[in-house]
């Protein structure tokens, strides 16, 4: 499913791919439960909202020169920051689920390891509040560094000093440009997290040193990936699009003069549809940011630590090692009947095909590298001793 060599644009796109075809069922069974919450939560936040709301419209329609008073602004606010809060919060943990579980099913996949749903669940479960904490402390990191390049302009700016505060535009820019990069730098912080089990800090450092050298790369691919899911997002809001828009018209109502307009019901029928379909499309395109950085952290660690050696062993593919050469088996030899050996002309010493054995005279002594007969050798003990 995952090369173990070095990974193209092509081999991470084809992997993404590959990981969600393959544990697709495995790895948003994990998001169902988060995600039928969030659903239930809905329809409580409509009626909510049209408590909140239902004086409000009904006011403005009746009195088109209608002003809304302190308490119905209000209302209005606490409104549309509760479906705010609502929609940030489920997303937030549906993707904290997902970058545990789906750097985890990398694991797997790059190893060719089956995996269940609840053996998926249990590795993933200790590492939601280390993520949370990373995703936290990311933010942080960012949000500081930007409030150190855009506030001393922006605090000039409302201070009338004009010319000073655009001398400072400078370096907000490079506050944007340095918080830019160090998120882009620091991409795999959640595949070391996770897949090398380290604090959150420790994340930081050891993402930042692994990722040196491929900025670009961590830049291009998660965008390319994310645009496609993008796209996969938008086809699967119209739906939802479609439903709210056929909720509010048909909740509507009509003025004195015929003419439709929207009520109460129809606002939140709307509402509750739209948030539904960016829920769902939240869950759906969770998961792809997460595997994308954890095959980034793949590739990075085969391309720098030779991790691909580790994979092939660790999936069973131990290298083969060199075959002596080839023995006689130890089976008992069938015996072979004689078979007479036919008359044939002696070959010359010269024309044998192992080494040339000198013929030795009867008076002299044996030659070089040719054993002695035990009883032909001399006693030392006769000769004296030995010489050095």
């Amino acid at each position: 499913m995952i090369p173990l060599r070095p990974l193209g644009l092509g081999d991470i796109l084809r992997a993404v791919v590959a990981v969600i075809r393959q544990y697709g069922k495995v790895l948003y069974r994990q998001l169902l439960g988060v995600t039928v919450g969030a659903l239930l939560v809905v329809p409580a936040y409509a009626v909510f909202a049209d408590a909140a709301l239902s004086g409000i419209i009904e006011d403005a329609r009746r009195d088109p020169f209608y002003t809304a008073t302190g308490g119905q602004v209000a209302a209005l606010i606490s409104v549309a920051a509760a479906g705010y809060l609502l929609l940030f919060g489920f997303l937030l943990a549906v993707q904290v689920i997902a970058t545990a579980t789906g750097t985890k099913l990398v694991r797997h996949a790059v190893l060719g390891l089956p995996v269940t749903a609840r053996q998926l669940a249990a590795e993933a479960r200790p590492y939601l509040w280390r993520v949370f904490g990373s995703f936290l402390l990311l933010a942080l990191a960012v949000a500081a560094l930007l409030l150190v390049g855009l506030l001393p302009a922006a605090i000039a700016g409302l201070a009338g000093a004009g010319p000073f505060s655009l001398l400072l535009l400078p370096v907000a820019a490079i506050a944007l440009g340095a918080g830019m990069y160090a998120q882009v730098r620091l991409v795999l912080q959640m595949p070391v997290l996770i897949l090398e089990d380290v604090r959150p800090t420790a994340a930081l450092r050891r993402a930042w040193r692994l990722n040196e050298g491929a900025w670009w790369r961590s830049l291009g691919i998660p965008y390319l990936v994310n645009l496609i899911g993008s796209a996969a997002a938008q086809i699967l809001m119209a739906p939802f699009f479609f439903l709210g828009f056929v909720l509010m018209f048909a909740l509507g109502g009509t003025g004195a003069d015929g003419a439709w307009e929207p009520s109460a019901g129809s606002m939140i029928g709307l509402s509750a549809s739209l948030i539904a379909g960016l829920l769902v499309a939240g869950v759906v395109g969770a998961p792809l940011t997460p595997v994308t950085n954890a095959l980034l952290y793949v590739d990075r660690r085969i391309r720098r630590e030779s991790l691909d050696v580790a994979l092939a062993q660790a999936a069973g593919f131990q290298p083969v090692p060199a075959q002596p050469a080839r023995s006689v088996p130890d089976q008992p030899v069938p015996a072979q009947p004689a078979q007479p050996v036919p008359d044939r002309p002696v070959p010359d010493d010269t024309e044998r095909s192992g080494p040339a054995v000198p013929a030795q005279d009867q008076d002299q002594g044996p030659g070089p590298g040719h054993a002695v007969p035990a009883a032909e050798r001399p006693d030392p003990e006769a000769t004296g001793p030995a010489q050095a």
